[in-house]
């Protein structure tokens, strides 16, 4: 009876273990294709992705060189991040005065006389002006941002400014890798995605800055990784930490980051708090205190730094021109969209299929959506609210180039499941701008305007043509500002046009998106 009993057991302990084989044989037979699939999926992208970048470095190489030739010596602001890379470098502080005293500036400045096949700029400044900060302390100190001059100090210090262009241009490989996968993540195949990243980081407005030496580019790729990482469900700790980093750097850039870096720090920490509560999504607070920390670090640090040089935690707003009141705030946001020379649906009308797309993106990201906004309104108006919105002495778009990079994933959503015509619609309006980019990299100095209403880009293109394109812009900026009633027609004429391309658009194909999110998640597993 006993030994019956046992094997009865035995008998069903085995058909137990062979069911739990079986089944762990199906699941595993399934897990390999799903596995491979995977696998796959990630090697095309990994392929896409190394045609963006190959194809970036060799465009922004064979730009440099004219580059080289046509924007020398430095004009504009570049001149002086380089003042205070020299004053770090030999001095070991900040104070310029000695090198104002001692005309450092001609160590890049062009020997006197110009030799005879001189190709830069016709005219500049011989004797370099300072841009100094209202301080509170003594010494002659830049209002121009230090982080900026941290990251070109030591490449310059190694090739001049070689080494400082490259630097730059670094960060505007890295910020399309960052385009690539912000368009992979809203549905779009990696072909798409590479096709986003490089059709709208090599023209205006983003390509042009990619080897100047602004904060423009840099700033763009601290921007677009912190929104990733700040609205993604589940980060590594190392991943937390660069984005806490590129937070707490956004302000060293230039102060007027400061707002938005502000809110994305808050939104980290939110995080932290309702993970550690237990709520929230992506239940990782340590992991994301490595993301707190580096922001937190950054932010006390502008402050003291602020404290130490203008005796208050503010940057002195004497510094710059100041601010508009709410009349010229409203021209500044219209400008900075529309303006004949600077506005950047002017230089890249594509802006506005994108613009016009963005419910695509609400619906099918909805807490990236609006982190963005939350991220980019406050900066929009701060600089609209500039008496100088338009960046002066630079490419078109200047203060726009930071945020410009989010563009890719309305269009990515909408052209993921758009129709040929669609399709034409997009194509159409990004040939201008690249069209007008080309005829900006061909001879870097059109796109540099002074403020007399006149684009070089359109002059130049109406040289060819025969036609008088430039003539039919509108000014916005003061100094050449057209009249009232026609920079009103021209914002009306505007959101006719973005309300005829949000209809055409049309609403998210909710079931297109839902089938085509579908399958590439059974593909990936």
């Amino acid at each position: 009876m006993h030994r019956g009993s046992e094997l009865d057991t035995a008998r069903v302990g085995s058909s137990v273990v062979e069911s739990q084989a079986a089944r762990c044989g199906a699941e595993d037979a399934v897990a390999e294709p799903e596995e491979l699939a995977e696998s796959i999926e990630r090697q095309r992208a990994g392929r896409w992705l190394l045609v963006v970048v190959l194809v970036a470095a060799v465009a922004w190489a064979l730009i440099a060189f004219r580059y080289l030739e046509r924007l020398a010596p430095l004009t504009g602001d570049e001149p002086y991040y380089v003042m205070t890379v020299i004053s770090l470098l030999e001095d070991f502080d900040l104070d310029e005065a000695n090198q104002y005293a001692e005309r450092a500036w001609l160590r890049f400045y062009p020997p006197w006389p110009l030799p005879a096949d001189w190709r830069g700029w016709p005219a500049f400044p011989w004797e370099l002006p300072p841009h100094p900060a209202q301080a509170a302390r003594p010494g002659l100190y830049s209002k121009h941002g230090l982080g900026l001059t941290v990251l070109i100090a030591l490449p310059w210090a190694v090739a001049g400014r070689v080494g400082a262009m490259a630097t730059v241009g670094a960060c505007g490989i890295l910020l399309l890798v960052q385009l690539f996968w912000l368009a992979s993540e809203v549905g779009a195949s990696p072909r798409l995605a590479a096709l986003l990243a490089l059709g709208l980081g090599l023209v205006m407005p983003i390509g042009p800055y990619a080897l100047l030496l602004f904060p423009e580019v840099p700033a763009a790729l601290c921007f677009v990784y912190a929104v990733r990482r700040a609205s993604e469900r589940a980060n590594r700790w190392w991943q937390w930490l660069l984005a806490g980093g590129a937070i707490g750097f956004l302000p060293w850039l230039h102060q007027r980051f400061l707002i938005s870096a502000a809110l994305l720090g808050a939104v980290i920490l939110g995080r932290a708090v309702a993970a550690r509560a237990g709520r929230g999504w992506g239940a990782d607070w340590p992991g994301a205190l490595w993301g707190v920390l580096p922001a937190l670090v950054g932010g006390l640090g502008i402050l003291g730094f602020d404290l130490w040089l203008y005796g208050k935690p503010y940057q002195n707003p004497a510094d710059h021109a100041g601010f508009a009141g709410p009349l010229g705030t409203l021209n500044g946001a219209f400008g900075l969209l529309l303006d004949a020379q600077w506005g950047l649906l002017i230089a890249a009308p594509v802006f506005l299929v994108a613009l016009a797309t963005l419910h695509w993106w609400a619906a099918r990201q909805p807490q990236r959506f609006w982190l963005t906004v939350g991220v980019v309104a406050p900066y929009f108006g701060l600089v609209a609210a500039y008496r100088v919105w338009w960046g002066e002495w630079g490419p078109p778009a200047r203060y726009l180039v930071p945020v410009a990079g989010f563009a890719v994933a309305p269009l990515a959503c909408w052209l993921a499941t758009a129709r040929p015509w669609q399709w034409l619609i997009a194509g159409l309006a990004w040939s201008w701008g690249a069209l007008l980019s080309v005829v900006g990299y061909l001879d870097p100095q059109r796109f540099y305007h002074h403020p007399d209403g006149v684009n070089k880009l359109y002059r130049t293109l109406d040289s060819w043509l025969g036609t008088q394109l430039a003539e039919r812009l509108v000014p916005f900026q003061p100094y050449a500002a057209a009249p009232p009633e026609e920079r009103l027609r021209a914002a009306l004429l505007a959101v006719g046009a973005l309300l005829a391309l949000v209809a055409l658009a049309g609403p998210p194909a909710w079931q297109r998106v839902r089938i085509l999110t579908d399958e590439k998640a059974q593909r990936i597993g």
